[in-house]
């Protein structure tokens, strides 16, 4: 048996919910969605979540939607953050694992196959993009650093990345899920997960550049909000 016909094995005995928070994705969401659905488990469904967007996102979501019963379209009203969409998908997802990816992101099968093998062994799996901050320009760089060294020092934390694909137990999540609704929700899980003795485990993965558009990760605003969320979370810790 060829290895990708043995990862192929591994993933159709899985049941996976994946959740994809999309803003102003109108170029890509459809490609993504369709890749996920070629590559994932047989037993999956997708769940996309347009968040408030002003392009056609909105409208290409009901679109996949209407053609795949393996994808869930929700539409929020309005811009809500990252944060807020994750939980909105969150709360819709029905099988035995849930992964957050995001809406640039080519899973390969390979990916797939690491994240459900350890995830047998582990309660929380999440990726690495190691070669990727090492490419990343001065200021990008600069930014996943001193994030990432803030997150790892102030909850004694030592993971290389945790603002990447995560995959948890859905049952579990409830019992660790964060409040925050912005991009510092996977830290939040993450950390509060910690905090519960939960076994949390990371994983190098393959990462593509995006095609089109600006990750809104990388936006000064969406940086000074992460940051101060952060810190926020921190104090009130301390007060309790």
């Amino acid at each position: 048996m060829s290895k990708a016909a043995a990862g192929k094995d591994t993933d159709m005995a899985a049941s996976l919910s994946i959740v994809v928070p999309a803003y102003n994705e109108e170029d890509l969401i459809a490609h993504t969605v369709e890749h996920l659905l070629d590559t994932g488990p047989k037993d999956v469904e997708v769940i996309v979540v347009n968040d408030g967007s002003a392009d056609s996102t909105g409208r290409i979501i009901d679109e996949l939607a209407g053609k795949h019963e393996k994808v869930i379209g929700v539409q929020l009203d309005e811009n809500r953050g990252f944060g807020k969409a994750v939980r909105t998908g969150f709360k819709r997802a029905s099988k035995t694992y849930v992964m957050v990816c995001p809406a640039d992101y080519r899973f390969t099968l390979e990916d797939f196959d690491v994240y459900l093998v350890l995830i047998k062994y582990a309660d929380i799996v999440i990726g690495y993009r190691r070669h990727r901050r090492m490419e990343l320009p001065l200021y990008g760089k600069l930014v996943s650093s001193v994030y990432h060294t803030l997150v790892n020092m102030i909850f004694n934390l030592n993971f290389f990345d945790v603002n990447w694909i995560h995959m948890y137990k859905r049952g579990q999540i409830e019992s660790y899920l964060g409040k925050s609704d912005g991009v510092f929700l996977l830290a939040e899980n993450i950390i509060r997960a910690k905090r519960l003795g939960l076994r949390i485990v990371g994983v190098d993965v393959n990462y593509t550049e995006r095609e089109s558009g600006v990750p809104t990760g990388v936006r000064p605003g969406t940086i000074l909000k992460t940051i101060r969320e952060l810190l926020v979370f921190f104090l009130n810790g301390r007060r309790t």
